[in-house]
């Protein structure tokens, strides 16, 4: 294990914690006090430090990467780390602001503390517990705001409300799951860096812009027939409980 230990710059305690938490795989043991651990696990500690420390994935978010029978080639997880800061540029977030309290949020938008922890526990903004304070990242501050918008434009009175943000957050997620899926398979090992980034940027551009013209087109289809659809039963599966973390350490 000493090593491993230099090789991947972690201390064994880390190592230990990674294997008991199911982001390592156990090693090959050829006694009680003596392990073999290939080149795979150096791969793979500096892949997750890299994850947690510089894309800031919690860790059950990078276990889901790396374990399992879906989980990514070691390719198809470098390409899903290097997509984040192409997104959130595309989208105006910046990763590189620092989190913001959520009291001082609420301060901003207008919106309360309260209906702030609605909104994440439908899952359209997450909370990082700290030391005992609730913070929000940039993406989570810019949804409160565009919230805060919808509630300014007059939707508040019609009881629009947090649990309404779920329908959106349940599709967001399933149409993310669907597209990292086809993109990390599809591209991921196939093409140079900067043809990635070229790929990212100008796909990002076009499906915005594709996504709000179907959803337009689908609501004036609907308008010109006259009535109104009939509701769907539960066209996603809904996860009911608070997105609220610990930050890792």
């Amino acid at each position: 294990m000493k090593a491993l230990e230099r090789a991947a710059g972690v201390g064994r305690e880390t190592i230990r914690f990674y294997v008991n938490a199911g982001l390592l795989p156990e090693p090959h043991r050829l006694g009680r006090n003596v392990a073999l651990y290939d080149a795979s696990f150096v791969d793979r500690i500096r892949l997750i430090k890299q994850l947690q420390q510089r894309r800031f994935l919690p860790l059950r978010v990078i276990k889901a990467m790396v374990q399992g029978d879906t989980a990514l080639a070691p390719a198809e997880v470098q390409t899903l780390a290097d997509l984040d800061r192409h997104l959130f540029r595309a989208a105006g977030i910046d990763r590189r602001h620092p989190p913001v309290r959520l009291t001082e949020v609420a301060r901003r938008t207008g919106v309360a503390p309260g209906e702030i922890r609605q909104l994440a526990a439908a899952g359209a903004v997450e909370i990082v517990l700290r030391e005992g304070v609730q913070w929000l990242d940039d993406a989570g501050v810019r949804i409160v705001e565009l919230y805060a918008q919808l509630q300014a434009a007059g939707f508040e009175a019609f009881g629009f409300g947090p649990e309404n943000m779920r329908l959106y957050a349940d599709m967001a997620r399933w149409l993310a799951r669907e597209e990292l899926r086809l993109f990390t398979r599809g591209v991921a090992g196939k093409t140079s860096a900067d043809e990635m980034t070229r790929m990212i940027e100008a796909a990002t551009a076009i499906l915005n812009q594709m996504i709000g013209v179907l959803h337009a087109s689908v609501i004036l289809r609907f308008i010109a027939s006259g009535r109104v659809p009939p509701a769907l039963q539960r066209p996603l599966p809904r996860n009911a409980r608070p997105r609220q973390r610990e930050k890792n350490q």
